[in-house]
């Protein structure tokens, strides 16, 4: 039985993605910063209360735990770069309790390099630059500091996510999604859990839709 620590769990994405991996038969912690808002009550779930930027907290989160998934998103509330500062005090932790298995959800619209050129991501890539820089940088140098660590791990580049109850994955691969495109949250943690059964995509971030 896999333990794996959520960080962004009470999200929409998250809360999802928590009773994926109960479904599955995985042991759950997951650090938020108020358990009453995660409403899931399980044998195989452990709900502590803490912040993911904090270096103690963070220990203590990770005692025991196999494998780490982040769907960290901005909320109103977040006045600071939260993948990048989660990552900064995440990675060292990680790699000294040596705990490899790091896999993270963010946005279609990062460019990772070796992306194959097209005039779909380009254009993808101006806007969201254009709309959110904020969470644009953010990725950007989460994606930095996973690459220079010695985590096995893996980004989930998606499109907007949908609320429908569906799994329906037509795509995995490196190509940028129409615009338009968006994708259920429940095919989202399919394909999340598929990394971790079949150990695809170390070191690699692909884009799903």
């Amino acid at each position: 039985m896999k333990h794996i620590l959520i960080l962004g769990g009470n999200g929409h994405l998250g809360k999802i993605l928590i009773n994926v991996c109960l479904e599955r038969n995985s042991k759950v912690t997951a650090l938020v910063r108020n358990p009453k808002k995660l409403n899931v009550d399980h044998k195989n779930l452990k709900v502590l209360r803490g912040n993911v930027t904090d270096t103690h907290d963070l220990k203590n989160a990770l005692i025991n735990v196999d494998i780490v998934i982040s769907v960290l998103g901005h909320g109103f509330r977040t006045s600071y770069p939260i993948q990048e500062k989660t990552m900064a005090e995440l990675i060292p932790i990680m790699e000294k309790k040596k705990i490899i298995r790091f896999i993270a959800v963010t946005g279609a619209g990062l460019k990772i390099k070796g992306d194959p050129h097209s005039f779909v991501a380009d254009i993808s890539e101006i806007i969201f630059n254009i709309v959110d820089p904020y969470r644009m940088k953010d990725a950007k140098n989460q994606q930095i500091l996973l690459e220079k660590s010695d985590l096995d791990w893996t980004v989930v580049r998606t499109p907007i996510h949908n609320n429908m109850d569906i799994v329906d994955l037509r795509h995995m691969g490196f190509t940028q999604p129409k615009p338009w495109q968006t994708i259920s949250r429940k095919t989202v943690c399919e394909f999340i859990i598929r990394c971790i059964e079949k150990n695809e995509f170390i070191k690699k971030a692909p884009i799903i839709y």
